[in-house]
C-alpha cells in the first residue's frame, strides 16, 4: 500500500540532517553551540538510525530499545569507515567532506526505508508518533522480559553509548596537527632549476621565493637575504609577510650583489612572529658574483 505522506521519524532525520549542514557551513551559525549538539546528532544516531529504518521497515521486527541501540551502534561503526575511506580519494577527510559524506548517505538510506516501508500495510509499518512510542516503550519495560534480557540489553546500550561519545568527540573535534611552514625558491622559470648561480656585481638578479602558512594561525614572517653575512635590501612588502592558515604568498623577490667574489653563500632567511634569535626557516645558494666591468670602466 503506497502512502501519500512521507514518515514522520524520515522527514524529522532528514530536516536535521539539512540543518545540521546549515549550521556547520554557515558562517553566522557555526560558531553556536547548536552546531556541536547537532554534529554529536549527525554522528552518532542519525547515520545509524537511518540505516535501521531501512532494514527494519516493519513495526515489529525490533523492539524500541533494539531500534535505538542499532541506531547509535551502527552510527559508531559506519562514521569511522566512511572517514577511513575518504583518505583514499583526492578530496581527502576533514570536516566538510565528512560531513556532505554523512548526510549523503542518511538521505539515501532514508529514500530506502520510504521506499520499504510503503510497500508494507500500513499497519505493519514502522512509524513514530506517541501512541507508538507508548507502545514500544512497554515492549521494553523490565517486567515484560526477563533480568538476564534486561540486564544484557541495559550493558549493551551503556557500552554502546560510551563508544559512540568516544568517537564522537574524536570526530567532532579532530586532535589538530603539528604545524609547519613550507619555504621554497624556485628559479625564474618557476622550476627547481635554473638558479642564478653567477651573477654580477651591481646588477640586479631574481629568483621566485614562495611561503606556504600551515601553522593553523595567522603567522607574521620576516624575510631576508644575505650575501657572505651581509643583508641586501629588500622592498618592504617582500620583507614583512603576513598569512593566515594555509594562505600561500609566492613572488619574484630581486636583488642587487655589491661585493664580488666566489663561492659566496646566498642566504635566504625566514624569521616567524618578531622572533628574530634565529631563522625558522633557512635556504641557500653558492653563487659566484663577478665585477662590474662595465660600471668600474
Amino acid at each position: 500500500m503506497v502512502k501519500n505522506r512521507v514518515p514522520g521519524d524520515l522527514l524529522v532525520i532528514a530536516s536535521v540532517t539539512l540543518l545540521t549542514n546549515l549550521f556547520v557551513f554557515t558562517p553566522l551559525f557555526n560558531s553556536t553551540e547548536v552546531r556541536t549538539l547537532l554534529g554529536f546528532l549527525l554522528v552518532l544516531f542519525l547515520p545509524g538510525y537511518a540505516m535501521a529504518a531501512a532494514l527494519f521497515p516493519g513495526k515489529y521486527e525490533i523492539s524500541g530499545t533494539e531500534r535505538v541501540v542499532f541506531s547509535v551502534g551502527l552510527s559508531v561503526a559506519l562514521v569511522p569507515f566512511i572517514g577511513y575511506g575518504l583518505l583514499y580519494t583526492a578530496w581527502g577527510m576533514n570536516i566538510g567532506t565528512l560531513m556532505i559524506s554523512i548526510s549523503i548517505l542518511i538521505l539515501m538510506m532514508c529514500i530506502v526505508a520510504l521506499f520499504r516501508r510503503s510497500r508494507l500495510p500500513e499497519e505493519e509499518a514502522f512509524s513514530v508518533s506517541i501512541r507508538s512510542v507508548y507502545r514500544l516503550s512497554l515492549s521494553s519495560l523490565p517486567g515484560n522480559r526477563s533480568r538476564m534480557e534486561v540486564g544484557l540489553a541495559a550493558l549493551l546500550l551503556v557500552s554502546v553509548l560510551v563508544s559512540a561519545a568516544t568517537v564522537g568527540y574524536v570526530i567532532i573535534n579532530p586532535k589538530q596537527g603539528e604545524g609547519f611552514t613550507e619555504f621554497y625558491i624556485l628559479g625564474p622559470d618557476g622550476m627547481s632549476a635554473g638558479y642564478p648561480t653567477t651573477l654580477t656585481a651591481d646588477d640586479s638578479s631574481s629568483v621566485i621565493v614562495g611561503v606556504m602558512n600551515q601553522e593553523k594561525k595567522a603567522v607574521d614572517y620576516r624575510l631576508e637575504i644575505l650575501l657572505d653575512g651581509s643583508p641586501l635590501p629588500l622592498q618592504t612588502e617582500e620583507e614583512n609577510i603576513h598569512l593566515e592558515d594555509d594562505e600561500r604568498w609566492e613572488r619574484t623577490v630581486s636583488f642587487t650583489p655589491e661585493i664580488s667574489g666566489s663561492d659566496m653563500k646566498l642566504e635566504f632567511l625566514l624569521y616567524r612572529d618578531a622572533d628574530l634569535s634565529g631563522p625558522y626557516r633557512e635556504l641557500y645558494l653558492w653563487v659566484d658574483v663577478q665585477r662590474n666591468e662595465a660600471r668600474e670602466n
